[in-house]
């Protein structure tokens, strides 16, 4: 039994990912399943509005240049070849949402000339700030890693050292206000390197 309209339109209903279909010849949108004007916030009519040229109305500006390679390559695809980008779009708030967005062509001419295209997009702006928060941390974790073995561990030896000395029979009582002296600075500076250390890790 072959697969009706309905039966594809309630798949797409059910899924968490908008689908959509455009012109590559005459770049703008022909279909949508919906999700992506929820996505977003913009109206249907808006949304075809804002599809003339691929949506680069409201790509990020810094994201233009990979939403320009992808129309590149699909335009030269295989068939059954799928394009993959990650990109920021503006939504109707006026603030930018990652997508991730696999491209593949579904209609071709005669010539094999790809004609239209289809589009899977799932919002992964919360895995991309997940990602981001995890670096930030992962960073954190590196500073104190590297204070501990290099920061902590000259004051730590030298007030080792110090304190070996104060032990010896030799030890000069002429010498005890210098070696207290220096003791102290060091303790000081071990405690604002402990200072620095508890610091980076409240940030975590």
């Amino acid at each position: 039994m072959g697969l009706n309209f309905a039966f594809i339109r309630s798949l797409h209903k059910a899924s968490p990912v908008a689908f959509g279909a455009i012109d590559l010849v005459d770049d703008h949108l022909i279909y949508s399943s919906g999700h992506a004007e929820k996505l977003l916030g913009y109206s249907k009519e808006e949304l075809k509005e804002l599809s003339e040229n691929y949506f680069e109305s409201i790509i990020h500006p810094d994201d233009l240049k990979t939403s320009e390679d992808v129309i590149s390559r699909l335009r030269t695809s295989n068939v059954g070849e799928i394009i993959e980008c990650t990109l920021r779009i503006r939504n109707a708030k006026g603030t930018y949402q990652h997508l991730f967005i696999r491209d593949i062509v579904f209609e071709r001419s005669d010539d094999q000339t790809p004609m239209k295209f289809s589009s899977i997009v799932q919002d992964v702006t919360q895995l991309v700030e997940m990602e981001k928060d995890l670096r930030i941390k992962v960073d954190a974790i590196k500073k104190i890693s590297y204070k501990n073995s290099h920061e902590l561990r000259a004051p730590v030896a030298n007030i080792i050292g110090l304190v070996d000395l104060l032990k010896t029979d030799s030890f000069k009582t002429e010498y005890n206000e210098k070696i207290f002296r220096l003791l102290e600075e060091t303790v000081k500076k071990l405690d604002a390197i402990i200072h620095d250390i508890n610091n980076l890790s409240n940030q975590l």
